[in-house]
């Protein structure tokens, strides 16, 4: 198929799921083998949200037990820069403060490789970022930088038609529940839980039992992946 034929694709996705699969499986026959999708969240302003796929699971874990999305510099440098790079680029030129350094020494022994970093924009004027990565030296040197960034910029904007935040509707889970999953990922325990909410602990188990079955898996982590992967935290 043409390389045009993606923009198809990304148009006949019916939901945030399967446009991340697309999307995915485009940027890895290009030799991306990871995706990273951060934009701000309608139903939280302020916030964002991220949406992954193929990036080193244990570094994962740590960017959501640590909180790193807090100091993280490299998708706030680009949406406000508005320039394509590769991730070395940008790491060259972003100002970081003593946290940041401490965090990107952490990044640089993740596993994660180079890649790109492109700037997303949507039509009510939301901006994101796109990088894609874990690609080899002459695949990188390789890509269409132009075609790379335009097949990020209309999957930023199926996004904000599907609805910017539907990948919290993905599994629908109740507000009761995506508000326990929350706190799930935050790192509190059932009994922190009960308190927060003000509601019992045999509440909080009966919840996070039906989260589990909503997102097949068995487990506080598992689900704190998933969760992350689909942008519901």
């Amino acid at each position: 198929m043409h390389e045009t034929g993606i923009f198809s694709e990304i148009d006949q996705a019916q939901c945030p799921v399967e446009l991340l699969t697309t999307v995915s499986g485009f940027y890895a026959d290009h030799g991306f083998h990871a995706v990273c999708y951060v934009l701000p969240s309608l139903s939280e302003p302020g916030q964002f949200q991220m949406f992954e796929r193929g990036m080193p699971e244990e570094w994962i874990k740590r960017y959501l037990e640590m909180n790193f999305s807090l100091v993280d510099p490299i998708p706030s440098y680009v949406i406000e820069t508005g320039e394509v790079d590769t991730l070395h680029g940008i790491l060259e030129k972003v100002d970081v403060t003593d946290i940041q350094r401490g965090y990107l020494d952490e990044f640089y022994s993740s596993g994660v490789t180079n890649g790109l970093g492109m700037p997303t924009h949507g039509r009510t004027h939301a901006r994101g970022f796109f990088g894609i990565a874990q690609v080899s030296d002459e695949d990188l040197a390789a890509a269409d930088r132009s075609l790379m960034h335009a097949v990020a910029q209309h999957t930023h904007w199926k996004f904000e038609q599907l609805g910017v935040d539907a990948g919290k509707e993905v599994y629908h889970l109740s507000p009761r529940e995506r508000e326990i999953l929350k706190w799930v990922a935050a790192g509190k325990t059932n009994p922190d839980i009960a308190t927060i909410l003000g509601i019992g602990m045999p509440t909080v188990a009966t919840h996070l039992k039906r989260i589990f079955a909503k997102l097949s898996v068995h487990d506080r982590v598992s689900a704190v992946l998933v969760a992350h992967k689909l942008g519901m935290v």
